[in-house]
């Protein structure tokens, strides 16, 4: 299949569409085939990769499509990018989040790591009270690894991270944050908090000569039969990441 013909308008995802209410759509053409229709409802998923893979992309696509299509408010919790920049960034996709965001369909939250270690350690304070707010079923951090990297030891990330967690899992939204993959042997953080998700995706970026293709690969996910195929996807003007599952990387990754 043609790059060109796979390319679905993100406004065009829904059509024949099976409702299995425990799967949530990522809102991403071509991701839900590969992982049996979508995320599993109120999981946990790792998004990785290096600068300038796609991961904010991904996330905000994630809530838009959300929001926009299938009546699922979310929130976007930024430790790294404020709030302006993601509201003029994502119209470059033809995201409104501002338009959303009146309607009470999502909330943009500008938090400094240090603040999130403060409402781990409070329970959700802010977080909690807009999720009620707005009846939030999604829920986006980025960055993980600007969490992470507050702390001294290995073992004092590992029992920060539990606690976000723990936390995470009180709020039953499907929770998807992105996170600093370094290469190595297996995908893996510095402080290794993919073992913490319920799911973890690849981004990938490798040469192909003296240029960058795109390719993406699900490491885990519990309770899916998903596909151990990488694929390649393109970020498209006007419309996001698009993913060509019919086709295949030739590439080393």
């Amino acid at each position: 299949m043609a790059k060109q013909e796979a390319k679905v308008k993100i406004s065009q995802i829904r059509e024949g569409e099976p409702e299995d209410f425990s799967r949530v759509p990522t809102g991403i053409p071509g991701l839900d085939e590969l992982c049996g229709g979508g995320f599993e409802r109120n999981s946990s998923v790792l998004v990785m990769g290096g600068a300038g893979s796609g991961k904010s992309t991904f996330l905000n696509q994630f809530i838009y499509t959300g929001a926009a299509f299938y009546d699922e408010p979310g929130i976007i919790l930024s430790l790294e990018e404020p709030k302006e920049n993601i509201i003029r960034h994502s119209l470059d996709y033809g995201w409104d989040l501002k338009s959303l965001e009146k309607e009470g369909k999502l909330s943009i939250i500008n938090y400094t790591p240090n603040e999130v270690k403060k409402l781990s350690e409070e329970g959700g304070g802010l977080i909690w009270d807009t999720i009620t707010d707005i009846g939030a079923k999604r829920v986006v951090v980025d960055s993980l690894t600007s969490y992470v990297v507050l702390f001294g030891s290995k073992y004092q990330a590992r029992e920060a991270q539990l606690e976000l967690f723990d936390m995470i899992r009180k709020w039953k939204c499907t929770t998807v944050f992105s996170g600093e993959a370094v290469r190595n042997a297996s995908v893996r953080t510095d402080f290794g908090m993919e073992y913490l998700t319920d799911a973890v995706i690849a981004l990938h970026r490798p040469r192909k000569n003296n240029a960058r293709i795109r390719a993406i690969e699900i490491f885990k996910m519990r309770g899916t039969n998903h596909t151990q195929k990488i694929c390649p996807f393109d970020i498209v003007p006007g419309e996001g990441l698009v993913v060509y599952p019919n086709e295949d990387v030739f590439e080393e990754i």
